[in-house]
């Protein structure tokens, strides 16, 4: 079965701005999708770090790009008094353990973190934010704690960050979308944002060709960092 695999990351600006891209494009396709949490943010990072002139820029390029407005929550948080950590490894579990106790979500699931913090300004490492989200799926703060200090779940998204890392090679952007065809082949249809319309062309000709002769999409000029870098 054809499907789509989504690697994204709670922290990443440009995976904000491409959700309804990602969104319009699950609604219109049908195809299952499998997200895998990426490592944006490797090393424990304060969010006031980000609160440079370039970042700001950065942020403001990104909604106009976009389309989609950061929050004025989210600008808060890059003042020293309302600082946040920001880390990978710790959100992926999060993500894991939601997909654990309502699966079939996973999508949903993702773009309601991002929303709640570049949205809202939410501290998505924060135990009660955290609950908060998870009540949306019928989820008890206490279901979630368990399974956030579950070895299986800890390991399920060790696991797929290793799968992630791998499947993204020498090209390390978020966001980054596959389309998985029948015969098992992967056709990167985007890698940084992109608009739909350029999405849509490029899983039309994934669908439409065969063989060795596909080819792979280009990376975005959209692929940002959180130091404002872009390549």
């Amino acid at each position: 079965m054809t499907s789509f695999i989504y690697i994204t990351d709670i922290f990443c600006p440009w995976c904000f701005g491409f959700a309804p891209v990602m969104q319009r494009l699950a609604e219109e396709y049908h195809f299952p999708v499998r997200v895998l949490c990426g490592e944006l943010v490797d090393e424990p990072t304060q969010t006031s770090k980000m609160g440079t002139a370039t970042l700001l820029a950065f942020f403001e390029r990104l909604s106009k790009t976009t389309g989609r407005e950061i929050g004025a929550g989210f600008f808060d948080l890059l003042k020293p008094e309302h600082s946040v950590l920001m880390e990978s490894r710790r959100s992926a579990c999060l993500v894991a353990a939601f997909k654990k106790l309502a699966p079939g979500h996973a999508l949903a699931q993702m773009e309601a973190l991002q929303e709640l913090f570049y949205g809202e300004g939410r501290d998505v490492l924060d135990p009660a934010v955290q609950a908060h989200a998870a009540a949306r799926w019928g989820v008890s703060a206490e279901a979630l704690a368990d399974a956030l200090a579950s070895e299986v779940v800890v390991g399920k998204a060790e696991k797929e960050l290793a799968e992630a890392e791998e499947m993204l090679g020498d090209f390390v952007v978020y966001p980054t979308l596959f389309v998985k065809t029948d015969d098992g082949a992967l056709h990167a249809v985007a890698r940084g944002y992109a608009p739909y319309d350029d999405v849509k062309a490029k899983i039309e000709a994934a669908l439409a060709c065969s063989g060795s002769d596909c080819g792979t999409a280009e990376i975005s000029a959209h692929a940002c960092g959180l130091n404002g870098g872009c390549c």
